[in-house]
């Protein structure tokens, strides 16, 4: 695909790590569609580090509408962070308390340690537990004040899930109803805490493979006198690229629109270039193995460096990806129905067409067999 100079921009902005600084003050200078630039950016989750990136690439002023949306999304960003954690601690320190084995998961961790302030929020909080488990949680949960339920957006409440809904959602779509609880705090209304008890998008197959992950949860200082529970660096980055494809790859999340955040392959690229992260890709390769999550981890892998070609530049990384390449890699651009794995679907546009085509449910044809 070639990039218009608007998709080139969205995507540059995005990488935090190492701009390209010359490159953004070529682009931001030309008359571009800000309003699809900007569209892509809020939609994608990615204003806060565009906005990041525009200032550490030392971007002269350009577009007053443009940098100060930003700005203000960067702004609330911070201050959602900063009322996001003081809640994160409090359901931290009741679970140590609780005895639960568990582990908090991506941009509840991510948030406070890979990204800059401002850049990463959260919408919700991911904790990682076995299913024999949930029962326990939930009481934790409850006597901290949060409802399983559904957050009513007008009237800022949480309607209680029936029992009906709570067992649907369980066994159907291997997920628990939310936890939820209003609150009204700088730049949030509502802590909202998912519990995963499945690496996959069905309820049962991956308990082994959780037990595994928890078995690995370590303790990670989070605030003075405080550690919170979360994966070894090699599992945390297996649960991002297997959540990733976990919604990449499934036709409701397609249907949703929901299915290629590019925050969450912003997530990858981050962590993968943090300084202070040293990936022990022998460590990483043998858990994914382990877990029979070898597929689903190429497919996060090889998309993220397909958005930020600059980890092409990493040997370790490419000959860690090319070690776990498999044989057949048509399921890279199929997604299958949850309700019937037997039933794929295939895209007929690349990755960047129809990442920046709002309407690429479009372009799905349905194929005979699968090959997940």
């Amino acid at each position: 695909m070639t990039l218009s100079l608007e998709q080139e921009l969205v995507l540059e902005l995005s990488q935090f790590r190492n701009p390209k600084s010359e490159r953004i003050k070529e682009l931001v200078v030309q008359k571009l569609d800000w309003a699809e630039v900007l569209g892509h950016l809020v939609y994608n989750r990615t204003a806060g580090i565009a906005y990041h990136t525009l200032r550490k690439a030392s971007v002269p002023f350009f577009n007053r509408e443009f940098e100060f949306g930003l700005f203000l999304i960067n702004e609330i960003q911070a201050q959602r962070t900063k009322s996001h954690r003081v809640y994160i601690t409090k359901i931290a320190q009741a679970m140590n308390e609780s005895g639960i084995p568990h582990a908090f998961l991506k941009g509840s961790i991510l948030a406070h340690s890979v990204y800059p302030v401002g850049c990463r929020i959260s919408s919700d909080i991911d904790i990682l537990l076995r299913a024999s488990d949930l029962t326990a949680c939930g009481k934790v949960l409850k006597d901290l004040g949060f409802i399983q339920g559904f957050h009513d957006e007008n009237t800022n409440e949480v309607i209680p899930a029936t029992r009906r809904e709570i067992l649907n959602h369980r066994m159907n779509y291997g997920e628990v109803v939310p936890y939820r609880k209003t609150i009204n705090e700088p730049g949030i209304n509502l802590i909202e805490i998912d519990i995963n008890f499945s690496l996959d998008w069905v309820a049962q197959g991956t308990e082994q493979a959780v037990d595994n992950f928890i078995q690995q949860a370590e303790g990670y200082e989070f605030e003075e006198n405080l550690k919170i529970s979360s994966l070894p660096k090699e599992y945390f980055l297996a649960h991002l690229c297997v959540h990733l494809f976990k919604e990449a790859a499934v036709l409701n999340w397609v249907d949703y629109q929901r299915d290629l955040g590019l925050y969450k392959f912003v997530d990858i690229y981050g962590f993968l270039t943090d300084p202070t992260i040293k990936v022990d890709w022998s460590k990483f390769t043998a858990i994914i193995n382990e877990n029979n999550i070898v597929k689903e981890s190429y497919y996060a892998l090889e998309y993220t460096r397909t958005f930020f070609p600059v980890l092409n530049e990493n040997e370790t990384f490419i000959a860690a990806l090319n070690s776990i390449k498999p044989q057949d890699t048509e399921y890279l651009n199929q997604v299958v129905d949850p309700t019937n794995s037997s039933i794929v679907y295939e895209y007929n546009q690349d990755l960047l067409t129809r990442f920046f085509n709002m309407k690429r449910y479009n372009s799905l044809e349905r194929v005979k067999s699968s090959v997940q």
